[in-house]
């Protein structure tokens, strides 16, 4: 009896675990998506201003790895870009609507007003729907890209507004969760 019911929860966690991989298999980067697709499923990106939160992991050869945390205020504006007032730890103000931030700011503009020629040139287009009406979209720079030397993934999240972006680097993380958007 002990062996059958060792046997049987034996057989339960080797379905579990392959039900795990097979759940971690679907991740976004099995949802490439051409750049029409993604502007079709995408919402419609309007002027906004949230509040942020953000964690960056930069990878230090010394201290290993050193996370960083900061917040502050986030205005979007669909025809300029972006600007982050970070409030703390120290004041500072990151705008991404001029050519000195050019890449970014051809990137935000892209895809708040569903220009994806540039983004499918330069990366590939991945998207997924996910429960509760969310959605994530994530672009991976192309190899022969200019993008690919420093960037390896930018990955966003929300619903009918974002609320969630992850940044990798080559030698940073940066994960960005936006709240009470107005």
């Amino acid at each position: 009896m002990k062996v059958n019911r060792i046997l049987l929860l034996t057989i339960l966690i080797c379905f579990s675990s392959l039900f795990l991989q097979s759940a971690k298999a679907d991740s976004i980067f099995n949802h490439k998506i051409s750049a029409k697709l993604a502007a079709q499923n995408l919402p419609e990106f309007s002027d906004t201003a949230c509040r942020f939160t953000q964690e960056k992991a930069v990878k230090n050869s010394s201290a290993g790895e050193v996370i960083l945390k900061s917040g502050g205020n986030f205005k979007f504006e669909k025809d300029k870009g972006v600007t982050f007032e970070t409030t703390y730890p120290v004041k500072s103000v990151a705008s991404y609507t001029t050519e000195q931030n050019k890449h970014v700011s051809s990137i935000v503009k892209a895809l708040a007003n569903k220009n994806y020629t540039y983004l499918e040139k330069n990366f590939d287009i991945y998207y997924f729907d996910e429960k509760n009406n969310r959605w994530e979209l994530a672009l991976k720079p192309k190899n022969d890209s200019k993008a690919a030397a420093a960037l390896k993934l930018i990955s966003i999240k929300g619903q009918k507004v974002i609320d969630n972006m992850i940044i990798d680097t080559q030698n940073s993380k940066t994960t960005i969760n936006y709240t009470n958007c107005k």
